[in-house]
């Protein structure tokens, strides 16, 4: 079978498709459809789009704070009152991970799933070996300690220990 189409035939599919596309975002912004009746110009309807896509967005906290540590989620540094702490990759995971629930329990199982992406829980002291490193790193000599542990449960990351 041979098709020809028509330049006419592609215009009015076009269009046809670009007016169904403007419909469709005007219901769903709820304006009134009925503008949509009359002529629209290109300009128009890419600023109708525009208008419709923009939508309110919440400000996404990027500082995380935990009494005195501060973890700054764009430009992957941390600080503890003055003092600046160098944190690896994850480390920093780790760290973002606990203060987004301070004080709230952390089992070592939740850890493993949640920061290190593992599918089943290892007989490992993966955990261990890292709240160490991250303790000996927030811990200045004059600081309280922040992270807890409770024994055969897990950590608890805490302003107030």
């Amino acid at each position: 079978m041979n098709y020809h189409i028509k330049e006419a035939d592609i215009h009015s599919l076009l269009s046809y498709a670009v007016e169904k596309m403007v419909n469709r975002i005007l219901e769903t912004s709820g304006r009134d459809s009925g503008l949509s009746k009359q002529p629209l110009s290109i300009i128009e309807i890419i600023s109708r789009i525009e208008s419709s896509v923009r939508s309110p967005v919440e400000p996404r906290e990027t500082v995380l704070r935990v009494g005195s540590l501060e973890l700054d989620l764009i430009d992957h540094s941390a600080k503890r009152g003055n003092r600046a702490i160098h944190l690896r990759p994850r480390e920093f995971q780790l760290l973002k991970y606990m203060m987004q629930r301070s004080d709230q329990l952390l089992t070592r199982a939740a850890l493993i799933k949640d920061v290190w992406h593992y599918k089943f829980v290892p007989e490992t002291n993966l955990v261990d070996v890292y709240m160490g490193r991250l303790r000996r790193k927030l811990d200045g000599s004059n600081d309280d300690p922040m992270i807890r542990n409770v024994r055969g449960e897990g950590f608890v990351l805490s302003a107030a220990s």
